[in-house]
């Protein structure tokens, strides 16, 4: 069956600034179907599902189409009592006086025959009545002989000069032209600058993640990047200043405060030797497997249908899905730092606390066997990868096992060792550093 092709709604609709762009929709799907008086019987199920919205917000259209005049509705029930598909009149006209009040006024004369006034008011095209009205009939007189003077012009929207006026001036306006659409970040990389801009923040007093949240998504993409690269360096200008107490991160944000931070100025903690880690050096895998230390603390999304079945079915499909959604969420730090270093080879703000860590790397090859075993591990762990070895650099500095590699009866037994080897001096260092 095709389609109609026409929509047949009042012309004044197009330019009303008091309906929303979805009652325009809704008066359009009820013009699509309406015959020649206006009227159509529509669902409102169905016409939500044509433009693909909830039945409520058709019901609100309808609503606001019905108190600003458009349209009028008639609600139905079937013999049993239910409520069937609605009655809706699409009103194409002013409405005029009703006739049958015009009627019911004019029997009450004693001669019962209508005035001239009441004559011209049933002439009137009558919107809202039955169609079956009949038309006055027509007087036995003559019509009277015409004068010599000109017919009266009628005036039309053709040949009104105050309209054309109108339309002039309208068109001589300004038109303001409509501001550029508001970039924002993929939602994943969104997800990650903001649990890095979260984490680590001094104090906790008043720091509702659901308020930074609503300030943070009000940034610019250039912002939210500028307010997590700075986010350091003003906690620094704050402690140099004497201060103890820091603003939340909502009013950080809402504020705009890393503006504060003078040009130029560095973080003092971060002044050491190697200020920024080099990406895939020895002080960048030193802060990335020291945050992978850490227990899964990013933002999981809710669990689709599908794969919520796989989990509670279990075996090792949903052990795989698990350990790849937690490599996907669980560390968005470690996320970020991949992607900085392979899309512009980025690195991050060097950790002085963890120099002493960095004397346990060992350049791995990236076609080696450690590589592979390396690898393996992260999977088997749940913990994210590099990515593809072609963006990965030839060599990339890892943890080296506490004894010569060909001591191990395989490459994996030697990563795995290696990797207990740092977690053993990451715990000492983390305990000498609480203690002082």
């Amino acid at each position: 069956m095709r389609a109609p092709r026409l929509s047949i709604i009042p012309a004044r609709a197009a330019t009303d600034r008091e309906l929303k762009p979805r009652d325009l929709q809704v008066l359009c799907v009820l013009g699509r179907h309406t015959d020649e008086l206006g009227w159509c019987r529509r669902s409102q199920v169905k016409m939500a599902r044509e433009m693909d919205c909830a039945r409520s917000t058709v019901q609100a259209a309808i609503g606001r189409l019905t108190r600003q005049g458009y349209l009028e509705q008639f609600h139905q029930e079937t013999e049993s009592g239910r409520d069937s598909s609605h009655l809706y009149r699409v009103i194409l006209d002013p409405i005029h006086e009703d006739v049958s009040t015009v009627q019911l006024e004019e029997t009450d004369r004693e001669d019962n025959s209508p005035s001239c006034e009441t004559s011209s008011k049933l002439a009137c095209r009558s919107v809202g009545t039955p169609a079956d009205v009949s038309a006055p009939p027509a007087g036995p007189e003559s019509a009277p002989p015409a004068g010599p003077e000109s017919a009266p012009m009628l005036t039309t929207p053709l040949n009104d000069p105050l309209l054309k006026e109108r339309e002039g001036a309208c068109e001589r306006e300004e038109v303001k032209p409509e501001p550029p659409p508001v970039k924002h970040l993929p939602p994943a990389k969104s997800n990650r600058v903001f649990n890095s801009l979260m984490d680590g923040w001094p104090g906790d007093r008043g720091s509702s993640p659901r308020n930074a949240m609503r300030e943070f998504e009000k940034l610019t993409p250039d912002e939210q990047l500028t307010a997590l690269e700075l986010r350091d360096d003003w906690i620094a200008l704050l402690r140099s200043q004497g201060r103890t107490l820091f603003p939340a991160p909502s009013k950080y944000l809402a504020d705009k405060l890393w503006l504060a931070v003078p040009k130029g100025f560095r973080n003092p903690e971060h002044a050491a030797k190697n200020e920024k880690a080099s990406p895939f050096g020895k002080m960048w895998g030193a802060i990335r497997f020291a945050d992978l230390m850490r227990e899964p603390y990013g933002h999981f999304p809710a669990i689709p249908g599908a794969l919520q079945a796989i989990f509670e079915k279990g075996g090792d499909l949903a052990e795989r899905e698990k350990r790849s959604r937690m490599a996907k969420y669980g560390w968005p730090k470690v996320k970020t730092m991949h992607e900085r270093a392979v899309s512009g080879r980025k690195g991050v703000v060097s950790v002085p606390a963890l120099e002493a860590l960095t004397a346990l790397f060992v350049e791995v090859h990236r076609d080696s066997s450690a590589w592979i075993a390396w690898r393996d591990l992260h999977e088997k762990k749940g913990w994210p990868w590099f990515g593809p070895d072609r963006d990965c650099p030839e060599w990339v500095w890892m943890p080296a096992p506490p004894d010569d590699p060909g001591a191990y009866r395989t490459p994996f037994d030697a990563v795995r060792a290696a990797l207990a080897r740092f977690e053993m001096e990451h715990a000492k260092l983390t305990e000498r550093q609480a203690a002082e």
